[in-house]
């Protein structure tokens, strides 16, 4: 319906918000066999898959295998994050041999002289199955990785991953069960973080290298990311499209996953466009079961609606509404979509000339792999998801998390031998610009800053390509952040 938000406002579970990450999805639905893969023993990889052995209900283990600049743009491959050196390796990755002394064996919670254990709690199953399955393969391709070159200072890095099956209380439990076993949370990603909040607000001394998808988890001291969680959006892209399409950006309309998250984000991001000149003249808030968006494009229509902007919704339902799109006739001059740039996209939108021209804005690097030549940090994330999950489709959870990841990895390599969780967390209070090299874009972990720098992306052909951007690895950092102020 045009003029205001649809009453189609029932209970649904689509939908998250990223604040920084211009991200807001509930990512892809995968198949159940992929779900399972991220919670047993997947995909018959053994020791490059999770693993069995149960820690607590729902939670199993892992096999042992092995800020940004105010205008212009920001480099991603070297400085920020480590040289990326030629060969496919980054010298910050690089594991750490253990000391002619020893590393001092048992030195905290969850770490011995052979191993350091930590948790990833994630949305897998429930009513939305594989959700975030890419947090938890994207967490322990990266510690395969790094355990292929013998660990950091002699120990390998293992996994247990909990699904909290997008329940409040199950998301309390699993932190609850884990938080005494394991040294850390590493790239988890759950709608629900809010609650399990409530538990780690007594354990400060904890430290978690994760997404936080709700104001309650990133106001923790201890939680640290890649992307920081912010109730604003970069405006950066909506200037961009603003000078391009100057007589469009008045009819706008957009669709929402009906879960508070992505609704509380979605909110954001309207004042954000709202704040340079944009209008939205049509919004729906749609259940989870919803699988058909031909009202929503009639109505779009009727509406006169020349831009779409997507972005708090799940990728593959922006996929279903653009090729319904198609199949109507019906041909936006604008089409922005946040969440789009994933490996199905082309498949899941009905073909090629469903989405020509289709827009995205995004704060990873091109990890599908066309940036791989340029960033060294791609290849490696293409190479590692793949041998321990091969029919697993990488998305932007599973990249995100592994450089989470590796932000983890290298403050244990700070920590020091005779690891303790205090000396990480010291270490990541100390991490101020960091990218990945070029994974994502940089950001001031430590001051939890989100970043306001992108990239603009355009299908032409079947094809993801950058858009007046700086050559890869580069990140436009154009406009500022905008936080409401």
């Amino acid at each position: 319906m045009s003029g205001g938000i649809s009453p189609r406002c029932r209970v649904a579970l689509v939908g998250m918000a990223l604040g920084s990450l211009l991200v807001v999805s509930c990512g892809l639905r995968a198949p159940n066999e992929e779900v399972k893969a991220a919670t047993a023993a997947a995909e018959g990889q053994g020791k490059n898959a999770l693993g069995s052995g149960a820690v607590a209900a729902g939670v199993t283990g892992s096999g042992d295998s092995a800020g940004p600049t105010s205008a212009g743009s920001a480099a991603g491959g070297a400085g920020a994050g480590g040289a990326a050196t030629p060969g496919g390796a980054s010298t910050g990755a690089a594991a750490t041999a253990a000391p002619s002394g020893g590393n001092g064996g048992a030195t905290d919670v969850g770490v011995t002289g052979d191993t350091i254990t930590v948790a990833n709690v994630s949305d897998l199953g429930g009513p939305v199955p594989g959700l975030f399955s890419g947090g938890p393969y994207g967490t322990q391709a990266y510690f395969n990785y790094i355990n292929s070159q013998g660990g950091v200072f002699g120990r390998k890095l293992k996994l247990v991953t909990a699904d909290d099956q997008l329940q409040c209380s199950s998301n309390e439990a699993a932190y609850s069960n884990l938080v005494g076993k394991v040294f850390a949370f590493v790239g988890s990603w759950s709608l629900d973080d809010n609650c399990g909040a409530q538990i780690m607000k007594n354990h400060p001394d904890v430290p978690m290298v994760q997404q936080a998808l709700t104001t309650d988890f990133q106001n923790l001291p201890n939680e640290y990311s890649v992307a920081p969680y912010g109730t604003g959006a970069p405006l950066g892209p909506f200037l961009y499209f603003k000078q391009k399409f100057p007589d469009d950006i008045t009819k706008v309309g957009t669709l929402v996953g009906n879960q508070p998250a992505a609704v509380a984000s979605w909110q954001h991001i309207k004042a954000a466009m709202q704040s340079v000149g944009y209008k939205v003249i049509y919004e729906d808030i749609f259940p989870a079961a919803q699988t058909n968006f031909t009202a929503d494009v009639v109505r779009m229509r009727s509406a006169g609606v020349q831009m779409v902007y997507l972005q708090a919704v799940n990728g593959p339902d922006a996929a279903f509404f653009a090729q319904e799109a198609a199949q109507q006739g019906w041909h936006p001059h604008v089409w922005i979509c946040g969440v789009c740039y994933y490996g199905a996209y082309l498949q899941q939108s009905g073909g090629a000339t469903s989405i020509e021209a289709h827009f995205a804005n995004t704060v990873n690097g091109m990890f599908l792999g066309e940036d791989a030549a340029t960033v060294p940090e791609i290849g490696l994330f293409k190479q590692w998801l793949h041998s321990a999950y091969p029919s697993f489709t990488p998305d932007q959870f599973a990249a995100n998390s592994w450089a989470n990841a590796a932000l983890f990895v290298e403050a244990l390599k700070a920590a020091g031998p005779k690891l303790t969780r205090a000396a990480v967390l010291a270490a990541l209070r100390r991490t101020h610009v960091w990218n990945d090299h070029g994974m994502v874009a940089p950001t001031d972990v430590a001051s939890k800053k989100p970043s306001n720098c992108y990239l603009l992306l355009q299908v032409h052909g079947g094809a993801w390509n950058k858009i007046d951007d700086p050559p890869a690895p580069g990140f436009r950092c154009d406009a500022p952040y905008f936080t409401g102020g």
